[in-house]
C-alpha cells in the first residue's frame, strides 16, 4: 500500500489558528459606526425590514434578510443600524496565521449569502447542551464559511510575511502597551527606519500599525471575559492608566471599553 502525504499542508497546519472571543444570540437597539479588531460572522433569524449593516470602506449597503448569513471582515469602518426586532446568532473570530495574521484582513467587502440550512443548524448549536462538543461544531462551521469565502492572493501574502514567523510569535506572547517598534527592529538584527520600510511592503501596514492591532485584539478578547475589570485589562496590558488604555480603545474601534463589554459580554 502507497501513501501520499501534502507535507505543504502540514508545515502550514500549526500556523492556522481559529479564536473564537464571543457567541450570542438575541437582539438589541445599535445605532453606531465602529470598526472591530475581529471579523464578524452573523446569521439572520428574524429580519425587522428597517436593519442594515452600511459597509463605509467599500460602499455597501447590506440589508439584513432572514436565514442570511453575513461576513464583516476585520477592521473595516462600519455602521451598524440594529433594532430589537432583529434576531441573530453573532460570533466574532479571528482566523489568523503566521501567530497574527489574519487571514480577512485588507478586504473590503462584507459578504452574505442565503444560506437556511447553516442557519438552522446554528439555531440547534445554540440549543446544544454539551459546550465543549458545541464549541467544536460552531468552529468547523466558521471554518467551512472562511474556506467558500477564501481571500485571493492570499498564499503570496504568506510567502512575503514568512521571514517575520518568530517576531510574530513573540509579539503574540509578550505584545504588550510598552512593546515598540524600535524594540522589533534590535529583535531582528535591523536599522528601524529600514526594518519599518521593509515590514510595511511585505505586510500592507506598518509595525506601529500591526502592534496596535494586536493590543486591540487583545483587549477586545479580555473585555469578553466575565468579572474581568478594564483597570485590570489595562495593568496586564501595561498601559500607563486605565483611562490611557480606553482613550486608545475608543480612538481606533469607535466605541469605549465599557461599552463594549455592555453589549459583547456574556451575561
Amino acid at each position: 500500500m502507497t501513501l501520499e502525504g501534502r507535507s505543504s499542508w502540514e508545515n502550514q497546519n500549526p500556523f492556522l489558528e481559529l479564536n473564537i472571543n464571543h457567541i450570542a444570540m438575541g437582539s438589541f437597539d445599535y445605532d453606531r459606526t465602529c470598526v472591530f479588531p475581529v471579523n464578524i460572522m452573523s446569521l439572520a433569524l428574524q429580519e425587522d425590514k428597517i436593519s442594515y449593516i452600511e459597509n463605509l470602506d467599500g460602499e455597501q449597503h447590506i440589508p439584513v434578510l432572514t436565514d442570511h448569513v453575513y461576513l464583516q471582515p476585520c477592521h473595516l469602518k462600519l455602521h451598524h443600524r440594529l433594532t430589537s426586532q432583529y434576531r441573530f446568532i453573532a460570533l466574532h473570530f479571528n482566523l489568523t496565521f503566521c501567530h497574527g495574521i489574519d487571514v480577512f484582513y485588507g478586504s473590503k467587502k462584507c459578504l452574505m449569502r442565503h444560506d437556511p440550512a447553516m442557519v438552522a443548524r446554528f439555531r440547534q448549536l445554540m440549543m446544544e447542551k454539551d459546550d465543549l462538543k458545541a464549541i467544536c461544531a460552531m468552529k468547523a462551521e466558521v471554518m467551512s464559511l472562511c474556506a467558500s469565502w477564501w481571500p485571493s492572493g492570499l498564499e503570496q501574502r504568506i510567502l512575503s510575511v514568512r521571514k517575520y514567523e518568530s517576531l510574530f510569535r513573540y509579539i503574540y506572547e509578550y505584545g504588550n502597551a510598552e512593546l515598540t517598534v524600535s524594540a522589533l527592529a534590535e529583535r531582528m538584527d535591523m536599522r528601524q527606519d529600514v526594518f519599518s520600510r521593509n515590514f510595511s511592503r511585505d505586510l500592507g501596514k506598518s509595525p506601529k500599525e500591526f502592534l496596535q492591532d494586536d493590543l486591540l485584539k487583545k483587549i477586545s478578547v479580555r473585555l469578553a471575559v466575565p468579572r474581568t475589570t478594564i483597570k485590570e485589562i489595562a495593568a496586564e496590558l501595561k498601559f500607563c492608566s486605565e483611562f490611557y488604555m480606553s482613550q486608545f480603545f475608543k480612538r481606533h474601534t469607535g466605541m469605549s471599553p465599557s461599552e463594549y463589554q455592555q453589549k459583547f459580554r456574556p451575561r
